[in-house]
């Protein structure tokens, strides 16, 4: 049976992780200040009761670990909370500093929730450089599919690539030391959260190597078009725009730009290197590969979007094509 104070520690979590996604800097409004600086305050009143709590009973070394990841959130406030005195032009760049010093704590919190099966999300702080490394990876993508391998080349290529990101998933499980080399090296483009879990990167070459062996190209170009800009521009939009709220913290502004944008990129992808599919065909595989990725995005919640987005939009993109035929 879980733990109350698992289960507290999951609902204070839940704050934290709502408190950080509004202070990011592209969510950031200096009228709601004061209320962030509540916000707070009740979390640090919470995470205090729930580090002088008595035990139950013995506790599990998952339970153990709880308590020391909550203990490190409370030395984090103490020494990070941004102070009532600040100049009001400091405000947000000391909210700023908190944010990156609290993600990386929440983050070890939210591994430490996991084994007691409790879920809370990941945090994807704001990183405009993984959006524009999203993108030319996926461009870097298509023009090796496109323009420099052969067919026959493409799976294995892909399938390269695909043991070596999971040869360097189990290396880093089992060597730490590797785990922290990597997160220095990708440091500007990696999310705090892919310390603990399969990064993106690794489900992105998975769906690769099942699109190669699908024999598609089309269909490939397709999706691979969808996540290339829809994913990343869906999450600016939404950061930034974002006032109707969706489902797992997605927006309706978020999902219309990744809609669109990914309808616009597939079209072009398509209309580029297969012209003779004729425009219709192309047409109806965009937007039916852009719409797949959209709701594929919306809904994805354990499983990374990154897997997820291209396998919907390759779905949808090959049946489109088959109805035009």
């Amino acid at each position: 049976m879980t733990s109350s104070l698992a289960l507290d520690s999951q609902s204070v979590a839940h704050e934290l992780h709502a408190l950080l996604r509004d202070i990011d800097p592209a969510r950031w409004r200096d009228d709601v200040e004061a209320a962030f600086r509540a916000r707070l305050t009740e979390i640090r009143a919470r995470l205090d009761a729930l580090v002088a709590r008595p035990a139950e009973g013995p506790e599990s070394a998952a339970v153990l670990a709880l308590r020391e990841r909550l203990g490190d959130l409370v030395l984090l406030l103490d020494g990070n909370t941004p102070a009532h005195n600040l100049p009001a032009e400091r405000t947000r760049a000391a909210w700023s500093d908190f944010r990156a010093e609290a993600v990386p704590a929440y983050e070890k919190l939210a591994a430490t929730l996991r084994p007691l099966a409790l879920h809370v999300p990941s945090l994807r702080p704001t990183n405009y450089a993984r959006n524009v490394y999203h993108v030319l990876s996926g461009l870097g993508c298509l023009l090796l599919l496109n323009e420099a391998l052969t067919p026959a080349a493409v799976w294995w290529v892909a399938a390269i690539f695909l043991a070596m990101a999971w040869s360097f998933e189990l290396s880093r499980r089992i060597f730490p030391p590797v785990n922290q080399l990597l997160m220095w090296a990708f440091k500007p483009f990696a999310h705090p959260h892919e310390a603990w879990r399969v990064n993106s990167a690794t489900w992105f070459t998975t769906a690769l190597f099942v699109l190669a062996s699908l024999g598609e190209p089309a269909v490939a170009t397709a999706a691979i078009a969808v996540l290339a800009v829809g994913d990343p521009l869906a999450a600016v939009v939404g950061r930034r725009f974002g006032t109707v709220k969706l489902v797992n913290g997605r927006s309706l502004q978020g999902t219309l730009a990744f809609t669109v944008a990914a309808s616009l990129s597939a079209f072009a992808a398509l209309s580029t290197w297969f012209p003779g599919l004729g425009t219709a065909a192309v047409l109806a595989a965009s937007v039916a590969a852009a719409a797949a990725g959209a709701l594929a995005e919306l809904f994805a919640r354990r499983i990374d979007d990154n897997l997820v987005i291209p396998l919907a939009a390759a779905a949808a993109a090959s049946l489109a094509f088959a109805l035009s035929a």
